[in-house]
């Protein structure tokens, strides 16, 4: 009972952001508001499920977000009292709605799951087959996909759908030409993919050469390596071609210094790209 009700309180939150993000009128401020006051409370509701899996560290991140989100709702009730549009508000609510709404739908369908897991457990094994190998996909489901020939399993986190999510919902939250946009997003999803594949792969192999206590290693060390070092380059390049994203980012640090509207947050941006004056403009 008390995991269906929070899960509709997410949603509800989620939908309020939703609403406020599409809507563009002075009173989408309050139903944004409202959409960050409930995430607040959802994620304070989520620390005892953390605790009772003794995962202290996303009990602590999940107990924060109720001040974070707060603080958030406390920007959205002065941009409707001042009648004042923060874009970088904005950006933060919509990067929410789309990435939250993506877990939801996620957590709910499992079908969504399995489908993903499916696939990137095939192409994965696939890949290694191309090195010479034999391994092959036994049982699947919604959580996970049992590789043959290798002790490992593939599960949600291995299709790299969190890193698809977080460049889909910055791209498509954050201000700029449509077009750029998307089209940043087409170059940016594939690489992902691909990399994320190469990672698998690699972790497969390794596992197989020396053994199932490599994997730790294997998988933590260079398969998260290549990641990070995947991610920084395509974070760059997302800034490069859409300076909007980088502006907005940047807007969430100036809040603490938003005591009124038309805060100029792009006064102090940093000089990415281009030649601004002083006010912050071209």
């Amino acid at each position: 009972m008390v995991h269906w009700t929070v899960d509709v309180l997410n949603l509800a939150a989620l939908l309020l952001l939703g609403a406020g993000f599409l809507w563009k009128d002075n009173r989408a401020h309050l139903l944004r508001m409202s959409g960050w006051l409930l995430e607040g409370i959802y994620w304070l509701g989520k620390v005892p499920e953390y605790i009772g899996h003794d995962d202290g560290f996303n009990a602590l991140g999940a107990a924060m977000a109720l001040p974070i989100f707060w603080y958030l709702a406390y920007h959205e009730f002065n941009s409707h009292k001042w009648n004042d549009d923060y874009p970088p508000l904005r950006f933060v609510t919509g990067a929410m709605f789309i990435a939250g709404m993506g877990y939801f739908i996620i957590d709910h369908f499992p079908v969504v799951s399995e489908i993903l897991i499916t696939v990137v457990a095939h192409q994965s094994v696939w890949l290694t087959n191309i090195a010479g190998y034999d391994f092959a996909v036994g049982d699947i489901n919604s959580e996970r996909a049992q590789l043959i020939g290798v002790p490992i399993m593939i599960i949600l986190e291995c299709t790299a759908i969190q890193a698809f999510l977080v460049a889909g919902s910055f791209l498509f939250g954050c201000r700029g030409d449509k077009k750029n946009r998307t089209i940043t997003f087409l170059i940016i999803a594939p690489a992902v993919y691909i990399v994320n594949l190469f990672r698998n792969a690699i972790v497969i192999i390794l596992v197989h050469n020396n053994g199932s206590e490599y994997f730790e290693f294997a998988h933590n060390v260079i398969g998260k390596g290549m990641s990070v070092v995947a991610l920084v380059i395509l974070i760059i390049l997302a800034f490069i071609r859409v300076p909007e994203l980088y502006e907005d980012i940047n807007g969430l640090f100036e809040l603490p210094w938003r005591n009124g509207p038309k805060h100029d947050y792009l006064k102090f941006v940093g000089r990415l790209y281009g030649d601004k004056d002083d006010s912050g403009k071209e």
